[in-house]
């Protein structure tokens, strides 16, 4: 009995654990083999509730999916599992649409110990040049995933209602000729941020950062984002009521005033009104 083989469009996703190498020098090979069991049955439940098909895995795995809505409904849940259960890792996950040749081994191979699936193209490799980049509470995805995501993206229940995209830029994989517009995908705004560069992928181009709506930020964002507009408003309001004062053509009208608390500060009155005389001369010039 021969391999089966078939060409299919399919999603393809990577996961990898991040630091498990390090992950097992500090806590100990048994300590790690409990959490990466765990973490494996994890995924293998995960792959079969969201109807996709276990491939490989190491540190982390291997899998597709027949439509990047489920790809993407698999990874959202799958970041959520980390965080509830408390694992002690994160992961990085890459998500690829691309033509694929799946291959069925036969059963005498499968029992000598040969995967039972395969999958071959070069769509495996942009999976994990697009994976391996990934941050630890972010999801990535290749233009062609996203594209095909957002043809089908209404259709699946399991995707958080919430859910945010944004494109990241445009990112340089080793090994392959064209450029790589990539997206990120989450729930808040610190995870939709641009990816760095890592050894075999190199950013091109892309906006610095990605921001969103004030009810997507997390709490430390959204006191930046209150704490930078309290200060202007202060600021504008400083200003109105200076203003009679630095406006004087006269500097001691200011420092008469019992306003002690402002004479360290003296030199701002004189830049003002240098500023200010400045500007009716030209006006008056006019």
């Amino acid at each position: 009995m021969t391999a089966e083989m078939i060409t299919a469009s399919i999603a393809i996703v990577l996961t990898d654990i991040i630091g498990s190498t390090k992950f097992v020098q500090k806590h100990g090979a048994a300590t790690a083999a409990h959490w990466f069991g765990v973490h494996d049955r994890m995924v293998l439940s995960l792959i079969t509730k969201y109807n996709g098909q276990w491939v490989d895995n190491s540190d982390g795995h291997l899998m597709y999916f027949a439509c990047v809505s489920d790809a993407v409904a698999f990874a959202f849940a799958y970041k959520k599992q980390l965080r509830v259960h408390k694992f002690p890792f994160r992961s990085r996950i890459g998500i690829h649409w691309d033509n694929m040749i799946i291959t069925h081994a036969a059963q005498h191979l499968v029992r000598g110990g040969v995967k039972r699936i395969n999958i071959e193209g070069l769509g495996k490799a942009r999976a994990a040049r697009c994976m391996s980049i990934c941050e630890a509470e972010q999801i990535l995805l290749t233009n062609d995933a996203m594209l095909k995501f957002k043809e089908r993206a209404h259709r699946n229940p399991f995707i958080p209602k919430k859910a945010l995209s944004a494109m990241v830029g445009l990112y340089s994989f080793k090994g392959v000729k064209e450029p790589e517009t990539l997206w990120a995908m989450g729930l808040i705004e610190a995870q939709l941020q641009p990816p760095k560069d890592g050894e075999k992928v190199k950013r091109i181009g892309g906006r610095k950062k990605i921001r969103t709506r004030l009810r997507n930020k997390n709490l430390i964002e959204k006191f930046w984002w209150i704490f930078y507009r309290i200060g202007f408003l202060a600021c504008v309001g400083w200003l109105i009521v200076l203003w009679p004062f630095i406006s004087s053509h006269r500097k001691k009208v200011l420092w008469d005033v019992d306003f002690w608390w402002l004479k360290p500060f003296e030199w701002v009155n004189d830049i003002a009104l240098f500023v200010i005389e400045n500007i009716q001369q030209i006006i008056n010039n006019l």
